[in-house]
């Protein structure tokens, strides 16, 4: 197999010179009248089956001259109406006469001569007739109202579009071509059928990173940044506590860990360079937006174009994890256009292969929760790789996939490597409270932002030689600072839509980008047809359905009749209807790449998906708002008029049928969270109280899952009630973050809490916390009884406890900022690296906790108890301590900076080995003084 991204020769062959005597002026001429609607006179798009049919040369005899120039003919054609269709969401005229257009082309090109030489076969796209066929390309795209520097972009594809169509017409019409390998020695000569495959598939890897993106002329490829990346290691010579490394340590722990800054690129060319056998698997972990998937189409295009060794890429969206490995990759290439064996087969002798996985969490079964199945997918992962590679490097995979929990499988240094985002501020990279960074080629330095300005500008011909200086700004910093949200920016920016002001979130980007598109389809009066006479609100409100209907789903793809359910469900039907008579009509990228496109088959329906999951989260967020302001509005009617509107049982249904199906994860929280407030605040305080409300009846008469239609079996309803329960706490703490008041509950009984959200966090599969538990942040939890409750990293800031009884609880890592805890009881509990910032504890019992690296800045503890405690790397920093029990409590290196210790009482066991701080403490007792050697300090202390 030649290791040539195009075709190479093996043996020379003379000039072949033919004259060329096509017609491409007819060809442009069917392509265009192909593509639009001759009773609308509107562009519909150019159809596989129309490229097919246009790019079909008949041949005049069969001699390998004629034969090379049907290959060539044919391949041609084909890439150019490729492109075309590529490219048609950016077409915005019709020409008044298709013909007239084609006439005026420049076709000079037709009354030269073809020459074939060897280098052909080694270098196809290097053809003269490739290059001169862009000048007519080019004019036609301006022709049908493409932008020229657009039409330009889109040309200048041509050699690697020629290269693909090149080989897939080979591999289609081998027998027609016969006679060419029977002539001279191509490289499809002595090549097999997998051979004609791989060749095939890597040219299609290269065409992917150069086809438009979304609303663009330019591909990825044009406006990549290469990314940076961290890998985590342990400090040498620090103590190890034994805690997790992906577990973020807190005061007390600093310098446990550091962030070991590399080039993501230059560090897996190494890993592959290496090749060990007992290190062959990548993990490319970031949040969404944040570039890995871009990276890792790159990646693999860059790679397969060495023809070191053949690469396949896998999006796990559209792969079944279970059971076997081989088993699935051969059933996932079983429908693939170009391979046809399975490349992962173990009875290879010269079997070398890299495989990048793509998506680590978009993995889904069925009954499963999404890190579950994915834990099982690397574990497969491993073992294979492990069997493929006993004797020798045979495999090595790249895995790629948000912030999931399967990093306990991978405890080396570089198996995990985390991508950074285009900026990483300075006083963030010196934070002495988190892991420094160790940036010894000085990555960090480069805000790579304005490197990616520079090249959109380039691609859109713009000035930009930076940034813009409106969009440097602090609060648009954590966005454009991640690739997606950056290029979803300056989309909007570059459209005059973004809204640029303090409340400038995520969402708003989303929801600017929302209405550009919208706003694009009526420009210069012309309505898409995709959206036919839908007004703004009702185009939203489809696409809201559809991304409820995907998380429903898998979270990314659903099927028409889903989509149809669902928009039947919710009163939406006749809109539907408009909508899909668009999509039939040939729904181009200006609706369908970015939002959702059509992927396949599911059964006998035709599958939707979200090119980007984030996008639907935030549609999905959307449409869970639409419900809170629904429940509000028909609640308020029923209160009204006890004819009219929902009662409570009614609203709980209505939830369960949104939120009951799927869980909500953290991804769709954040949205959520964002969503709610951008609401007015009055509206927040009514949705606060009615969710409480709704909390304390569903504690008392559970969710109304027996009335959904159609039944539900018992696991089931079980795990809808689960869901829709979750999700109405998450609802609440959305409200409370932006009120900052305290959400109240009428809890049945003071252990109903503890239950209740007992049941909804469930087994932990790691330490990752299940949104129920980032969710009880200004909740009122007086008096709750939580003995034994695993609270480990749990937000509870501004909740109150006051009485509240959690000994013997594991509240490790869990932040309690600004709560209200008088009286609370924390009798033997483990409280390691809790943050108390600001908050109330006065009273508060901690007698034999565990208190390792807890911080207590600011934190009122007037009377507090901490006997037999254990104290390692506190900070009681500015603390009031007045009248605390220390008695038998041990202080390692606690620290009493500011605080005050007026009256605090301890015993000959209180140990104070290495506290520091006493020299700013305020109040100390004479006896302390003494027992220390503390009576240089004078009554300087006393101040």
């Amino acid at each position: 197999m030649t290791n040539r991204p195009g075709l190479a020769v093996k043996k020379p062959i003379s000039v072949w010179n033919k004259p060329l005597k096509a017609n491409f002026k007819d060809f442009f001429k069917s392509l265009g009248k192909a593509g639009v609607d001759a009773a609308t006179g509107q562009w519909i798009g150019v159809g596989k089956d129309a490229i097919d049919a246009l790019s079909a040369i008949g041949l005049e005899s069969n001699e390998p001259e004629e034969l090379a120039w049907a290959l060539i003919y044919n391949a041609l054609t084909k890439a150019v109406a490729s492109i075309i269709s590529d490219s048609q969401f950016l077409i915005q005229d019709i020409p008044n006469s298709v013909e007239g257009l084609s006439d005026s082309l420049d076709l000079s090109l037709e009354s030269s001569e073809l020459e074939i030489s060897n280098r052909f076969f080694e270098h196809p796209e290097q053809l003269a007739i490739v290059k001169a066929i862009q000048t007519p390309l080019r004019q036609w795209l301006e022709g049908f109202g493409i932008e020229p520097f657009q039409a330009e972009v889109l040309s200048n594809r041509l050699p690697a579009y020629f290269v693909f169509a090149l080989n897939q017409e080979w591999r289609q019409r081998s027998q027609t071509y016969a006679r060419i390998t029977e002539t001279v020695q191509t490289p499809f000569t002595q090549a097999t059928e997998r051979e004609h495959g791989w060749r095939l598939y890597n040219s299609w890897l290269q065409k992917q990173i150069q086809e438009p993106m979304l609303f663009e002329a330019f591909g990825l490829e044009d406006i990549y940044v290469p990314l940076r990346a961290y890998y985590r290691r342990k400090v040498e010579g620090h103590r190890d506590d034994g805690d997790d490394l992906d577990v973020r340590p807190a005061h007390g722990d600093k310098g446990n860990v550091e962030r070991v800054v590399v080039d993501l690129s230059d560090c897996l060319q190494a890993w592959l360079k290496t090749a060990d056998k007992n290190d062959a698997i990548r993990i490319v972990s970031g949040g969404p937006g944040s570039g890995k998937s871009s990276f890792a189409k790159i990646f693999a295009a860059r790679q397969a174009k060495t023809g070191a060794f053949p690469v396949l890429f896998v999006p796990l969206h559209q792969f079944d994890p279970a059971g076997d490995l081989i088993k699935s990759v051969g059933e996932f290439v079983r429908y693939d256009e170009y391979l046809k064996d399975n490349p992962l087969n173990p009875d290879d002798d010269s079997l070398r292969l890299l495989v990048v996985f793509d998506g680590l969490d978009e993995l889904a079964l069925q009954g499963k929760l999404a890190k579950e199945v994915a834990q099982e997918f690397v574990r497969e992962v491993q073992a294979k790789v492990s069997q493929f590679n006993r004797r020798k490097t045979r495999v090595q995979v790249l895995i790629t996939g948000r912030e999931v929990a399967v990093q306990e499988s991978f405890k080396e240094p570089q198996q995990v490597l985390h991508a950074l985002p285009y900026v990483v501020p300075e006083e963030e990279r010196k934070k002495e409270r988190y892991e420094p960074y160790l940036d010894t080629a000085n990555l960090l330095t480069n805000d790579q932002r304005n490197d990616w300005w520079q090249k959109y500008g380039a691609a859109t011909q713009k000035p930009y030689s930076a940034m813009p200086e409106e969009l440097n700004r602090g609060n648009l910093t954590e966005i454009t600072a991640q690739p997606l949200l950056n290029y979803l920016v300056a989309l909007s920016y570059m459209q005059g839509k973004l809204t640029l002001n303090e409340q400038t979130n995520l969402n708003t980007v989303y929801a600017d980008l929302l209405n550009a598109v919208y706003d694009r389809s009526y420009e210069d009066n012309r309505r898409h047809a995709a959206i036919g006479d839908m007004t703004r609100e009702q185009f939203i409100r489809v696409l809201e359905e559809i991304a409820l209907a995907a998380w429903h789903g898998d979270g990314r793809t659903t099927t028409v009749e889903e989509i149809e359910r669902h928009c039947s469900n919710s009163g939406l039907q006749r809109l539907l209807e408009i909508f899909e008579e668009g999509a039939k009509a040939g729904v181009t990228r200006l609706l369908a790449a970015f939002y959702f496109r059509q992927s396949g088959v599911r059964g006998n329906e035709r599958t939707f998906e979200f090119t980007h999951k984030s996008f639907g989260e935030y549609l999905t967020a959307c449409r869970i708002v639409r419900a809170m302001e629904r429940i509000q509005k028909q609640l308020d009617r029923r209160r009204e008029d006890m004819e009219e509107g929902w009662d409570e049982r009614d609203a709980l249904l209505h939830w369960a049928e949104v939120c009951g199906p799927t869980r909500m994860d953290t991804y769709l929280f954040s949205f959520l969270r964002h969503e709610v407030a951008l609401k007015p605040v009055d509206q927040i305080n009514q949705w606060q109280q009615t969710f409480a409300y709704l909390i304390g009846v569903m504690l008392r008469q559970g969710m109304p899952i027996e009335k959904i239609d159609p039944p539900l079996k018992f696991q089931q309803a079980n795990r809808w009630a689960i869901n829709a329960e979750e999700a109405l706490l998450a609802a609440l703490n959305s409200c409370s973050r932006v009120t900052q008041d305290l959400s109240n509950v009428d809890w049945p009984s003071k252990e109903a809490f503890g239950t209740w959200v007992g049941r909804l966090q469930g087994q932990r599969l790691g330490p990752e916390n299940v949104v129920a538990l980032q969710s009880l942040s200004n909740l009122n939890l007086d008096n709750a009884i939580l003995f034994c409750r695993d609270f480990y990293g749990t937000f509870l800031e501004g909740a109150s406890l006051k009485g509240a009884i959690l000994n013997l609880a594991r509240l490790d890592q869990a932040s309690f900022k600004w709560a209200r805890l008088e009286g609370a009881r924390f009798f033997d509990a483990s409280l390691k690296r809790a943050n108390f910032w600001g908050a109330r504890l006065e009273r508060a019992s901690f007698e034999g906790a565990r208190l390792e690296g807890a911080s207590f800045i600011d934190a009122s503890l007037e009377g507090a108890l901490f006997g037999w405690a254990s104290f390692v790397d506190v900070s009681f920093e500015n603390a009031s301590l007045v009248d605390v029990n220390f008695e038998n409590a041990s202080l390692v290196r606690t620290d009493f900076t500011t605080a005050d210790l007026q009256a605090i009482s301890w015993n000959e066991d209180t140990n104070w080995e290495d506290v520091i701080g006493l020299e700013t403490a305020m109040n100390i007792p004479e006896a302390l003084k003494q027992q220390l050697g503390l009576m240089q300090l004078g009554e300087a202390n006393e101040t």
